[in-house]
């Protein structure tokens, strides 16, 4: 850019574009960790860790974080996005099995819990990987976007 046609004043005013469109950069950048972060110290504050039964949030400012992991219904969650104030089993949870156990039971996915190139499910009796990422189809209703296991 060649920068020898302007005056000084329209030079100044260039600066202080740039700095501002960087400085909006960087807020943009920084905010959702920052969020992250004063979310899981309210949560340490008020005693939540991960692991503990869930319960249902009030806000955003007690939500579960981004592969927080609960306990309800008996089994074990991981949330699949940041403040999630859903309810495991419903959306926005992916449930976790022990390792060493049969993969879950596939369940049609929404936007906020695709499956994901590697995640493993049961499907009318069959274990499938998923071999594409954001996966919202069955093994029946897209066969190209699962591979079964071998038995």
């Amino acid at each position: 850019m060649d920068l020898t046609g302007f005056t000084n004043d329209e030079l100044d005013v260039l600066i202080n574009d740039v700095y501002l469109e960087k400085t909006r950069r960087a807020t943009l950048t920084s905010i959702p960790d920052s969020i992250d972060i004063l979310n899981r110290n309210y949560l340490a504050a008020e005693g939540t860790v991960p692991g503990q039964e869930w319960r249902q949030p009030i806000g955003a400012y007690d939500a579960y974080p981004l592969d927080w992991v609960v306990l309800h219904g008996g089994k074990t969650w991981t949330s699949t996005v940041a403040w999630n104030v859903g309810e495991p089993g419903v959306s926005s949870w992916r449930e976790v099995v022990p390792e060493g156990a049969p993969p879950p039971e596939w369940t049609q996915p929404d936007s906020t819990n695709p499956y994901m190139k590697g995640a493993r499910v049961t499907f009318e009796g069959a274990v499938y990987t998923s071999t594409i990422d954001n996966n919202v189809w069955s093994p029946a209703g897209y066969p190209a976007g699962w591979a079964i296991d071998p038995a």
